[in-house]
């Protein structure tokens, strides 16, 4: 009997690049580490502020340390440094993306559904027009 060590790859099976790693998308780029560098930074300041009493604070720099919470939520950095590594794994074959449109809702009953007005009384239940 024959052992295979190996098993046999078609050309499809074969990824086009190697599959990226997210540290190489999240940090080791120089934009990724001033990013982050940022974020840190303005984390620490807005709770240092904290430590500043109201009457003291320059209202106009509290305005905008608070507009910027946005853009420097951690979720926020991650989903704009995460763009080139989903391109990297889309790029890699490991993702697919599918143009298309998006999968519609199962056919519900509209004379069961009680958000939908072809419904009758049970629409009118919904809504609160009809009290039991």
């Amino acid at each position: 009997m024959q052992q295979v060590d190996q098993l046999e790859r078609t050309d499809q099976e074969i990824p086009k690049e190697p599959s990226p790693r997210a540290a190489d998308w999240f940090w080791r780029p120089w934009y990724a580490k001033v990013t982050w560098a940022l974020t840190l930074l303005y984390w620490v300041g807005l709770e240092g502020m904290l430590a500043v009493p109201f009457d003291r604070l320059n209202i106009y720099l509290v305005n905008t340390m608070v507009l910027l919470i946005f853009v420097f939520n951690p979720i926020s950095v991650v989903a704009v440094l995460g763009y080139g590594f989903l391109k990297a794994k889309v790029a890699c074959g490991e993702w697919i993306i599918t143009p298309g449109p998006s999968p519609q809702r199962p056919g519900i009953d509209p004379y069961t559904d009680p958000s939908d007005p072809r419904s009758g009384e049970i629409h009118l239940r919904h809504i609160g027009v009809i009290q039991d």
